[in-house]
């Protein structure tokens, strides 16, 4: 098991870098701009006060602290959308091929001709994907302290610190749907569509539920309801059903996924 566990590590370490890379870049970016930002700080307030209070709320942007503090500035620019983005990538591309991709490839048979049981196969590159989730979102995210002090911008690395447990909570439920549907699926491209396909859904539900009070409801629906990046990086707190929605539902899927490994029959 241990063995499987660190050649999966092994075998994504490239793809994983590339993400890192895309992501730091952007936190770079982000950070540098961050003084210029400020500079310009009251006449970027007038021309987003034009703007329709409906959409930023829909979008769970708040430009209260937009321009006073570095955590404000990356809660409306680089957590809002992209990094989200970036994860739910990283975390489909791992989850597709754990094991649909192993069947979709052909190479399921060598894992099988192993000593170890399905559900030690399934574990390990469970546990390995763990891993890779949480080496980008600590790398991806604490890159910001060495750029802050370079760049000499203030920051708060403990609000850095709860937007990365809420980021790996939201990663953590998601990784859980793809493994439950790769250990179900033969092909990867169906896990990817699929998981893909329910979190656009989600998306549209938060974002359909702040436009009218009636809709109101269905943002319990969604991830990206509990995904509320603004009170983490900005207010440094994490809702506590937040916490209990992204476990339960992470949790519950990996255990489906295990058993449905366990038990599936797969030609060999």
């Amino acid at each position: 098991m241990l063995t499987l566990f660190l050649k999966t590590i092994k075998n994504n370490r490239f793809s994983l870098l590339i993400y890192l890379v895309i992501s730091i870049s952007f936190v770079w970016m982000y950070v540098a701009l961050f003084p210029t930002m400020q500079e310009q700080a009251e006449k970027l307030k007038q021309a987003f006060e034009s703007y329709p209070q409906a959409l930023m709320k829909a979008f769970n942007i708040s430009f209260e602290n937009f321009f006073d503090t570095l955590q404000g500035f990356m809660a409306g620019e680089y957590f809002s959308l992209l990094w989200p983005i970036i994860m739910i990538i990283l975390v489909l591309s791992y989850s597709a091929s754990a094991i649909a991709g192993e069947i979709e490839a052909g190479t399921i048979e060598l894992l099988l001709a192993q000593p170890i049981s399905r559900l030690k196969i399934f574990l390990a590159k469970y546990f390995s994907g763990i891993v890779i989730i949480v080496a980008f979102i600590a790398i991806s995210n604490f890159s910001v302290v060495p750029l802050a002090v370079l760049h000499n911008v203030d920051y708060k690395p403990e609000n850095f610190l709860t937007m990365s447990i809420l980021g790996f909570l939201f990663a953590f439920a998601i990784f859980g749907i793809g493994m439950m549907l790769s250990a179900f699926f033969s092909s990867k491209g169906k896990v990817a569509a699929i998981v893909g396909g329910v979190l656009i859904i989600m998306y549209a539900l938060n974002l359909f539920s702040s436009f009218k009070e009636s809709l109101d409801k269905l943002k319990y629906a969604s991830f990206f309801y509990y995904y509320d990046f603004n009170k983490a990086v900005v207010n440094n707190q994490i809702e506590p059903l937040n916490i209990l929605v992204f476990l339960a539902v992470g949790i519950i899927c990996a255990v489906v996924g295990a058993v449905l490994f366990v038990k599936r029959d797969i030609a060999t």
